[in-house]
Formats: C-alpha cells, structure tokens, sequence
C-alpha cells in the first residue's frame, strides 16, 4: 500500500510538471527544435531569450533581435504565407531566423542554421547565404506537399567553402547537404552564395563573391560547374532578380545589386548577367559623403505575384559595440524597414525606385493631412507646432520658394534642401557621424518631395517616390517637427502618421 501510494503521488509530480512543461512551450518562440545532430547544439538557445522589447530606445517598427546583435539578412524567402528573415546573429556566427505573415509584424524562433563540424577539419562560423524554394524536388527530400527550402551559404575554415542544408519543415530546421564549393583560390574569404534559377538554361546559378565573382550552374543543386565571372560590380552580399520594365511583364530586367547599394540593370545569358546596353551602373543610396548606414541588401525570393521585397540591416559605426542609444541594451543593431523595389524608365535612363511597403498602413493610429499651407501655417500651434511624435511615417511635397536653402527639422535631425544644387543633404547625430546627400530634383511643376520613417533610433528618407534613399542611425533630440526656409515657401501636401509598435508585450 505505501508503495502504491508512493508511485502515485510520483505520477501526480510528473503530470503536474509535464503541464507546467506544456504551457510554456505553447508558445511558438519558444519551442525547441530537433536540428540536425551535426550542428553545435549549444547555439539552439533562443528558447532562453527572456529580453523585452519595450526598452527605452530599442526600434519599434524596425526588427532587432530579442537578444543578441545582428547583422547581414541572409536567405530571405516566401513560403506558404510566410516571410523568412534569416539573419546573421551574435556577430558572424549563426542563421538566426524570424517569421511574419505580414511583414511588419515579425517572430522570432530557435536559430536555423549555426556552427558544425560537419566534413570540415575544424568547426566553423555560418556566414551569409541565400535561401530557394525546391519547386520541382530537384533533391528529392520533399515531404508530402511541402516543398523544400534549400539554404546556401558560407562556412568558414582557413580557406572559406560554400555549404548548403535543406528544410522539409517550412524553414524551421536543417539538415546539412555538405561542402558544395570548394575555395577557388582567388580569396581564402570568398563568401556570399547567391543562388536563382535560371529559366532560359533551366539551371540553378550561383554567384560568388570577394576576390573571385564567379558564377557557376548546378542542374541538381549538389555539384556546381564554374561558368565565368560577374563583370560590372563587385564587393559583398550579392543580389540577383527579376523585375518588369515600367510594371510590363513581357518587359522583365534581371537586376543585380551589392552590400553597399550599387546596381546594374541588365539581362541573364546562358547564366552570365551583362549589363544592359546604354546603361550604367548606379547606386539606390545616398551619393558620397556617406553618412548613411544600411548595408547587405538583400531581396526575398520567391514573392508572390512576382513582388520584389528588400531588406538590409543598419550597421553601427563600430560594429562590436553598439552605438550610443543601444548601450546597455540586449541587442545590437537593428534591420531597415522592408521596401518594395520596381523599375522604372525615366529621361536618365533606367532606375530602381524604392519605397516602404504598403503594409505599413497597418500601423498607422493616427494621420494629420493639411494641403496648400504657407510656411507660417505649418509651424503654428493647429499643426506641426501641436505635434510631439514618438513613431511616425512623414510625407511632404513643397515649392520651395525665393530662399535658396529649405530646412526641415524632425526631432533634432536636420533635412537640408539646396534650390541651386537640386540637393538634399541630413546629418546623423550618432554612430558613424557624416553627411547623406542625396539627389532631389525639382519635377516639372517646380516640387519636391520626399517621406521620412522615423522610429526611436533611425531615420529613413525617401526622395522623389525612392528615386534616392538613406538609412541611418540617429538619436532623437527633442520631439518637434519645424520647418525654416522663405515666406514664399509653399507646403503643397503634408501627411503625419502616428505608428503603433510591432511588438507584444511578453507575458
């Protein structure tokens, strides 16, 4: 009898304690994974992640991880309703990973991809990649309707390989495919796998970067031919996809971009990208003297309807400690805001234009619009002067006026527009401290215009519907938006957003 009571009281403490087990692991952040057993088990911990996200200065409406830096996005991708944000994590180390249905709204779950040992001497750091869906089983791991992703990146050992891993789960774990391709020689840190399909050869095309910009073709994703080189661009993070000419999709241009915001619009023959003819290089970011910090652009592959969605992530000045704002805080550096890329026929010839996602409107709680106000008005206590924003999503199209210099003051970041050199020019006040200028001709009925995001630690601005762009890091030193420039100065349209945060409280 007092056995049998012991055994029970025993199965009482178990199934009291699997409840307690249960009720935390409802919650999808912090389910732990079954990765393949190759990988450092250790570097599976985000299910200890116990940071908030409501600190003081962390990003509202900017992603960061719960804990821990970030920088390059790495295998972004579309998969059945969902968006994958894979993303360097703890320095160059590890693929940490976020989901969002929406693209505002973003989880974070157990990293995907961390260090191994795997068929290498010595175990190694997981560096930046891409990421493709398996349409066709070409590796015929798929699992009932649920197709493959396949991830491509880089591990380093003395002299740097390309690896690749494969998901049966929609992205949630992997399972190593081995070393893929060797070090060619030219760099021992060659890196950056980029891999797209190419409809005209039906093969897969990879390109490679630092030292070598090479591009090889695979027809099975498993051994990879060396074809040639990229020609026109170099530099990190390679980017390539498909765009329609002016929105005609019988007019479709293969764009290729790097880390730093150059891009070239061209074609793809038999896998080798050659810029188009008449064309030139360009550069989507603020022109130098760079002030402006986004870095690693990155596309997500396989949008739906052929959408063409960009992100990068927003690098501090020095990268192994946060800049002043984030001292103290959990997590380091935080990612741009998405934004959707089209190509556009314009007098200077072709051009990427960018611009915030429309799913930003989600956010909105409250708008304030005013059209055709002098500048007394604008600045008076029924306007911008009754106005304190923490968050906010800013558009304005104005005349300038007889002044030649218009300012645009917003929380302490100055906006400078300049009549005689179609210029604006903004200076951020923290991390890597330099002058943005960007391009900002007038159009034909003499306005300019351009939107800034503003969240607690950075500023994005938008000029001429995304004709240039700057990312920056900044430190809001008061709450006021203030406008100086001519009694002539005309404010033709002015739209203030009030944003809510991405984030839920954790309970």
């Amino acid at each position: 009898m007092y056995r049998s009571n012991k055994n029970s009281k025993s199965i009482f403490l178990f199934l009291i304690s699997m409840c307690h087990c249960l009720s935390f692991s409802t919650k999808a952040e912090d389910k732990q994974v079954t990765p393949d057993p190759l990988f450092d088990k250790a570097e599976f911990n985000f299910h200890t992640y116990t940071a908030p996200y409501d600190q003081k200065n962390r990003p509202q409406f900017h992603f960061t991880s719960r804990e821990g830096g970030i920088n390059d996005p790495n295998g972004l991708i579309y998969y059945d309703g969902e968006w994958h944000m894979y993303f360097q994590h703890k320095g160059q180390k590890n693929w940490g990973h976020a989901i969002s249905t929406d693209l505002i709204h973003w989880q974070q779950l157990e990293h995907a991809i961390v260090p191994h040992k795997g068929h290498c001497t010595s175990k190694g750091q997981i560096w930046s990649g891409t990421s493709i869906i398996d349409h066709n089983n070409t590796l015929g791991k798929q699992k009932g309707d649920i197709k493959t992703i396949v991830a491509f990146f880089t591990h380093t050992q003395k002299a740097f390989h390309q690896d690749g891993a494969y998901s049966t789960d929609k992205g949630r774990t992997f399972t190593l495919m081995g070393n893929l391709v060797p070090n060619q020689g030219s760099s021992t840190g060659e890196r950056d796998p980029k891999v797209v399909f190419d409809p005209e050869t039906k093969k897969w095309i990879m390109l490679l970067t630092a030292g070598v910009n090479a591009v090889f073709e695979s027809s099975d994703l498993m051994n990879w031919k060396r074809i040639g080189k990229i020609d026109g661009i170099g530099g990190e993070c390679p980017d390539l996809f498909q765009l329609p000419l002016d929105g005609d999709k019988s007019k479709m241009k293969w764009v290729i971009t790097n880390a730093g915001g150059k891009y070239g619009v061209g074609n793809l023959k038999k896998g080798i990208w050659t810029l188009e003819e008449g064309e030139r290089m360009q550069g989507f970011d603020a022109s130098k003297p760079r002030g402006n910090v986004g870095y690693a652009w990155q596309t997500f592959d396989n949008g739906p309807d052929g959408r063409v969605v960009q992100l990068g992530f927003m690098q501090n000045q020095h990268r192994k400690e946060p800049f002043g704002s984030h001292k103290g805080l959990p997590f380091s550096q935080q990612m741009s805001f998405p934004v959707e890329l089209t190509l556009h026929t314009t007098p200077s010839g072709i051009r990427l234009l960018r611009n915030p996602i429309k799913e930003i409107e989600k956010l909105y709680i409250d708008t304030k619009t005013w059209n055709n106000i002098t500048l007394d008005t604008a600045n008076d206590k029924d306007h911008l002067g009754s106005l304190t924003p923490d968050l906010m999503d800013l558009s304005i199209e104005f005349t300038p006026g007889s002044h030649d210099k218009v300012s645009f003051n917003v929380r302490g970041i100055d906006v400078r527009y300049t009549q005689s050199d179609g210029k604006i020019r903004i200076k951020n006040n923290v991390g890597a401290i330099a002058e943005s200028t960007l391009i900002a001709a007038k159009n034909k009925n003499g306005k300019v215009k351009f939107r800034v995001l503003f969240d607690r630690t950075s500023f994005e601005i938008f000029v001429n519907n995304g004709a240039a762009v700057a990312t920056l890091n900044c430190a809001p030193e008061n709450s006021r938006i203030h406008i100086d420039g001519a009694d002539d100065l005309m404010i033709n349209k002015l739209s203030i957003h009030d944003l809510s945060s991405i984030w839920k409280k954790r309970k």
